[in-house]
């Protein structure tokens, strides 16, 4: 009787360690993985974009992703971008839910809820923007909202001004105005 157990156990072990003696599958992807990872990751992070020795932006997040073969960083969560003038005074703030900065070119895009305000006073608001340093511009294809120093609130689709929001143009604009129109004068 003790065989017989013996052999059926040993026919049930080996059928379990054939079981699992299968060849695991190996997930090609393609590119280098190298691609995929970041260089660098971390929180509480500031990027500092300048242009001939002389600064023009600081962006500081939560959390910063760079990836050097791209010259990228990626940043995300409470974006927070204060420009400067040539002459180093500080001209707008832009507040987004995240950016992507291209560290060679000096261009920026913010996502989510972008808020920029200039200290004239000036306010533009929309879901994307982007920043070019070589022309000094930022624009738009979004809807945006702009408030102007009289409180005019100015709609539209599309937009494109200076840092400082003081040379600035809305495309298919609508809007509202405090100031009354003269009627019945």
């Amino acid at each position: 009787m003790i065989p017989r157990w013996n052999q059926l156990l040993g026919l049930l072990a080996v059928t379990i360690l054939l079981g699992a003696c299968q060849k695991s599958a190996v997930v090609k992807q393609r590119g280098s993985t190298k691609d995929m990872y970041p260089d660098h990751e971390s929180w509480e992070s500031t990027v500092v974009i300048s242009r001939n020795g002389l600064l023009v932006a600081v962006a500081d997040s939560r959390r910063m992703i760079k990836y050097n073969d791209r010259n990228l960083a990626h940043l995300i969560g409470e974006v927070d971008v204060d420009f400067y003038n040539e002459a180093g005074q500080h001209m707008s703030h832009l507040s987004s839910d995240s950016a992507d900065v291209d560290m060679q070119a000096n261009r920026m895009s913010a996502f989510g809820h972008v808020i920029i305000r200039s200290d004239s006073g000036l306010v533009l608001e929309t879901e994307t923007l982007r920043w070019d340093d070589t022309y000094d511009m930022v624009t738009t294809e979004d809807t945006v909202q702009f408030t102007t120093l009289d409180n005019d609130t100015l709609y539209g689709v599309g937009f494109e001004s200076d840092v400082d929001l003081t040379h600035w143009k809305i495309y298919q604009p609508w809007g509202v105005t405090a100031r009354g129109f003269g009627v019945g004068k």
